[in-house]
């Protein structure tokens, strides 16, 4: 009975500190609150440290800035300096204002407790999602100094491809542009003196003549109408090519273009394995890396095909089993050598063997490239000026002919 007593006050006792629904709800209420306002301060924060317009215009880094400004801080660090002491040496060498600018906003970041990421984060114009990313997941772990490395080594990489393909176009490009000058000069300066001298000769002038005549008197008469059908036309390729829809449809037909499209495929492959060799080596997830390498790659199909790719990964496929449906873009080797990553744990080491690989094959066809496209440009020219000449020659010739 005694028992029965106890029994009943405890659970007596246990009812009335059972805490009441209103309570519960009061302190739901409170967390959601708290919740909401550090969601609305982390807004407001983006919303402040969202650059302005003149920023965005006016504050700009080359490719050769930001990798001597990325190896400058490595380097620093590594020398055993706090990170506020090296931002300083370097805002103090600086010579660009950009860079100044940059460097005193990244000073201010640290000083006030925030990250050098969020300070990266401020200018994504000039700081794209790889380098916020591999200084994040460097300050998280205590390994910035060596994520500052890889990113080095992942910009470096980057300049010299772009380096090696503009190098290839210069002389080709160079060719180009000196037979249209040659050939605006001829019709400009020289057709206007002789067409008078045309226009007395009793002799059927060559269609070729004739056509160059034309377009002499065009560009006489209505050279600013000639001026602006010419920029229109440069204009509408410009911006046709700025329309989101039709970005896939064309950087996929420039993959099925003969020479060029293993070029393009190439430095995509190139890029997309060295960014993900280096993330990886810098502690990223594969689930971190793809999307981050969507956003940073230049070709609209291969930033789809990632997005696709992304969503097979996350159903659990493997990425080399994911990429088996777009062969024409990720080749067997490549599909290869990302299965022979997955299996073994060493997808890092895979992937920057594909990037110095792709690269290598870049630098071949770039090479090839421009030894095929140099004899076509003097062939061109040849015949320009050739066909230039004839067309002024030929009737003066018919006239002595028939004295």
């Amino acid at each position: 009975m005694a028992k029965e007593e106890i029994g009943k006050k405890l659970t007596k006792i246990a009812a009335t500190n059972k805490p009441a629904p209103l309570a519960k709800k009061s302190r739901a209420s409170v967390k959601a609150a708290k919740d909401s306002q550090k969601e609305n301060e982390a807004i407001d924060r983006a919303e402040r440290d969202k650059p302005s317009l003149l920023e965005t215009l006016t504050i700009r880094l080359s490719h050769t800035d930001k990798l001597m400004f990325i190896k400058y801080i490595s380097v620093l660090l590594r020398s055993g300096l706090a990170m506020n002491d090296a931002l300083q040496i370097i805002y103090d060498q600086s010579k660009k204002k950009a860079l100044k600018t940059i460097v005193g906003t990244l000073q201010s970041f640290v000083q006030s407790g925030r990250t050098l990421a969020d300070g990266f984060a401020r200018y994504p114009h000039v700081f794209n999602p790889v380098y916020v990313n591999l200084v994040a997941a460097g300050e998280a772990s205590g390994t910035l100094q060596v994520n500052l490395e890889h990113l080095t080594l992942q910009i470096q990489k980057e300049h010299e491809l772009r380096q090696k393909i503009r190098g290839a176009l210069m002389y080709p490009m160079v060719i180009l542009a000196v037979a249209i000058v040659m050939t605006v000069g001829i019709v400009v300066f020289v057709l206007p003196n002789i067409t008078d001298v045309f226009a007395t000769l009793d002799v059927t002038l060559p269609l070729t003549t004739r056509m160059l005549l034309w377009t002499a008197t065009l560009i006489e008469t209505r050279g600013g109408l000639v001026l602006l059908s010419i920029l229109a036309f440069v204009l509408s390729i410009y911006f046709v090519r700025k329309i989101k829809p039709l970005k896939p449809f064309l950087h996929t037909a420039l993959i099925y273009i003969p020479v060029v499209g293993n070029i393009v495929r190439n430095t995509n492959l190139a890029r997309l394995s060295r960014l993900m060799g280096t993330m990886l080596e810098s502690g990223e997830t594969i689930s971190d890396i793809i999307p981050i390498a969507a956003s940073v790659l230049n070709n609209a199909r291969y930033r789809q095909l990632l997005v696709d790719i992304q969503e097979k990964v996350k159903q659990g496929e493997s990425i080399a089993k994911s990429m088996e449906a777009s062969e024409k873009f990720f080749p067997l080797i490549m599909q290869h050598m990302t299965r022979v990553g997955e299996e073994t744990a060493m997808l890092s080491g895979m992937m920057i063997y594909l990037a110095e690989f792709y690269e290598q094959e870049v630098d071949d066809s770039m090479r090839n490239l421009s030894n095929m496209l140099e004899p076509i440009m003097l062939l061109v020219i040849g015949i320009l000026v050739g066909g230039l000449a004839l067309s002024i020659i030929s009737p003066i010739y018919q006239v002595v002919g028939n004295v």
